[in-house]
This record gives structure tokens, sequence and C-alpha cells, in this order.
């Protein structure tokens, strides 16, 4: 994986506990749909969620905790290849 910061939507939901399931993200201008959501944590940026797309590609998501929005922290090297 590789690291970026990019701004990102994201279409998901909220737990009472602050945990976030994304539904779907911006990713290259397009919308891609989570197929799966792995583990979350807090660091001092805000919460990190690993979340799986078709071709099993995972990218790492982050809510920021300053400006409160989605940035997209790491994806795939090779965006496409399976």
């Amino acid at each position: 994986m590789k690291f970026v910061n990019e701004s990102t939507a994201v279409e998901g939901h909220v737990e009472g506990d602050g945990a976030v399931h994304p539904r779907r993200f911006t990713w290259n201008q397009q919308w891609l749909d989570v197929t799966d959501v792995g583990r979350q944590w807090i660091e001092a940026d805000g919460r990190h969620v690993l979340v799986m797309v078709a071709g099993r590609q995972v990218f790492e998501l982050l809510l920021a905790r300053e400006d409160v929005a989605w940035h997209i922290v790491r994806a795939p090297d090779e965006w496409g290849v399976v």
C-alpha cells in the first residue's frame, strides 16, 4: 500500500460508541462500494478505518479529528490490479 493524503467523500453511518461503518467513498473521481470493514483504531489525528472494495483492494480511511472530514491515508500500490 502507498501513502496518500487525499480528501474523500464517504457515505455510511456512525455507531453510538463512535465506530464508523463506511458504505462507499470516492477515489479517482468515482464512487467505490465498501465490501468489508476491517479494524478501526484511534490516533491523535482521528479514527482510522481499514476498508475493502471489489477486487480485494484495501484502503485506509481517516475521519480526521481536526477538520471532521474524511481522508484516504493509504491506497493500493497498483489500483485496479487484482
